[in-house]
């Protein structure tokens, strides 16, 4: 990963963080003043790489973990802002980065409601989180895992 390309994943990252949407490469290229045709090429570098996952046949920003650049079954509530996450583990993860706060879905089993909520850097709920798929396989197909 090239200088620009590290700049590009970070202002993907921090407007995420900020905002909890992915900016569109026309957006980057103004906060980095370089036109959007140079960041489409550096976003499907980072995804070639697996350092964040595009949505298929664009250059629009699906994931760079831990958070989600489009609505999933994962919602993330702190104060008044809200993010979308990949999975419960990345869910936690934005909880454990920006604070105390709650996170929202369901099961997969039997799609009973699910609130984790994390105070003071610990989970309140006794919980158990199961990956079906093997770490060592998640990028055979991100999106499923």
């Amino acid at each position: 990963m090239d200088g620009f390309e590290r700049q590009v994943r970070a202002t993907v990252i921090r407007a995420l963080r900020d905002t909890g949407v992915a900016p569109d490469a026309a957006a980057i290229g103004g906060i980095l003043g370089v036109p959007a045709s140079r960041v489409s090429a550096a976003l499907r570098k980072l995804a070639d790489e697996h350092r964040l996952v595009l949505v298929p046949g664009t250059d629009r920003v699906m994931m760079a973990h831990p958070f989600s650049g489009i609505a999933t079954d994962f919602l993330v509530t702190i104060g008044e802002g809200t993010w979308f996450a990949n999975c419960v583990w990345d869910g936690l993860s934005i909880l454990a980065l920006l604070g105390d706060g709650t996170l929202d879905t369901h099961s997969p089993a039997t799609g009973e409601a699910i609130t984790l909520t994390a105070h003071e850097g610990a989970v309140e709920e006794d919980a158990v989180v199961h990956f079906l798929v093997p770490a060592r396989y998640f990028w055979d197909d991100i999106v499923f895992t």
